[in-house]
């Protein structure tokens, strides 16, 4: 019999902290920007906190459940076509995830690198990374982020410190940017941003114990939300608003400015390195898990079969938007706008679901779920 994959608390936060952060080096703070005004990073710490009270609920949702998938819960709740269906709603999730940010990813380094290249040819250097991790696996895949995220937390890290010397604190002013409604009202559905926490709740089964997932969930939240904020102060006191609005990739030209004397300078260099280290995980883990939902939710034997079809899907729909601005829009006012609830609304219902109906069974004779 095979040996069940198992990995620790550090691998599934590496990989829930890249997923959420990747954003960073796209819009993430020009988007903040959009919402909060010179408030960005109020807007930033509030969707972080609306996060992980979301999360909070979940977990304690989830005790009964413990090694156990969304879609082994999904199951409980709703047998066979609940697992089918909530089956299709994260392979809908983590294939926009995919398609977008493959195209996102090529589209930014053919602009700012690889500028005379096929936007084709750029896509296929991802689509042979995320079809080589894929055949090696989840735990290569968890042993990768927990050795190259640490490198990119330091090269962003770097960054930030490097660009102190041009930020201007006047920036901040006002205070509430565009104003409170904005921030706390509008600005709540942003907390999608948060949404590839969904993610977690796929490895649960890999972390089997409750507590890691528990722990694992905290501390990623906890990080990545440190490091949005951070981007976003960095990124509002650097460039004032509205100025900040104009500019697309905002770490990249955060990084343009800094020199640090006469012989190191061009440090985007760096943030080349990792924002592609962190693309080329983000897409792969993603990847990965498009086959591994598909092939528990319609209980399939084996998934390396489907890598070389769906790779192969994934790269032709990555061009069907006709430009980048449309793969923004649909990324930034689309699904970034309602993704909180496949990530937040649809595991809590799944949870109240399948723990009353064995609750009932409990009543009737039955037995609470128990770890497999």
């Amino acid at each position: 019999m095979k040996k069940k994959t198992i990995f620790g608390h550090w691998e599934a936060s590496a990989i829930i902290m890249n997923l959420i952060c990747t954003k960073i080096f796209l819009n993430f703070p020009r988007m903040a920007v959009e919402e909060g005004g010179t408030a960005a990073w109020i807007f930033a710490i509030y969707i972080a906190i609306l996060a992980i009270l979301g999360f909070t609920v979940i977990q304690k949702l989830y005790k009964p459940f413990e090694g156990k998938d969304l879609l082994d819960v999904a199951e409980l709740a709703a047998g066979n076509i609940g697992r089918i269906l909530v089956g299709f709603v994260i392979l809908f999730c983590l294939g926009w995830g995919t398609v977008a940010y493959m195209r996102m990813f090529s589209e930014n380094m053919k602009l700012i690198s690889l500028t005379t290249s096929p936007l084709s040819y750029v896509e296929l250097y991802f689509v042979v990374c995320l079809v080589t991790g894929a055949y090696f696996g989840i735990e290569a895949l968890s042993r990768l982020h927990a050795f190259v995220v640490p490198v990119i937390t330091v090269g962003f890290l770097l960054i930030m410190l490097g660009a102190v010397n041009y930020i201007d604190p006047g920036n901040l002013m006002p205070l509430l940017g565009n104003g409170l409604s904005a921030i706390f009202i509008k600005g709540a559905q942003k907390v999608s941003d948060y949404s590839e926490i969904l993610v977690l709740f796929l490895l649960a089964s890999f972390l089997k114990k409750y507590e890691v997932m528990k722990s694992t969930g905290y501390w990623s939240l906890v990080l990545a939300s440190v490091f949005l904020v951070i981007s976003v102060l960095v990124f509002s006191t650097v460039f004032p608003y509205p100025s900040s609005l104009e500019i697309t990739i905002p770490i990249f030209h955060v990084a343009r400015l800094i020199k640090l004397g006469r012989f190191f300078q061009r440090v985007e260099s760096v943030f080349l390195f990792i924002w592609a280290a962190s693309s080329l995980l983000y897409i792969t883990v993603n990847f990965y898990l498009i086959l591994f939902t598909f092939q528990k939710a319609f209980r399939l034997d084996y998934y390396k079969p489907l890598i070389i079809p769906l790779s192969i899907i994934v790269m032709s729909l990555s061009f069907l938007p006709s430009d980048f601005a449309e793969v923004v829009t649909y990324e930034v006012e689309l699904f970034r706008s309602w993704s909180w609830v496949p990530a937040f609304v649809m595991p809590i219902l799944l949870l109240i679901l399948a723990r009353r109906k064995h609750r009932k069974s409990a009543e009737s004779g039955g037995n609470e779920p128990q770890d497999s």
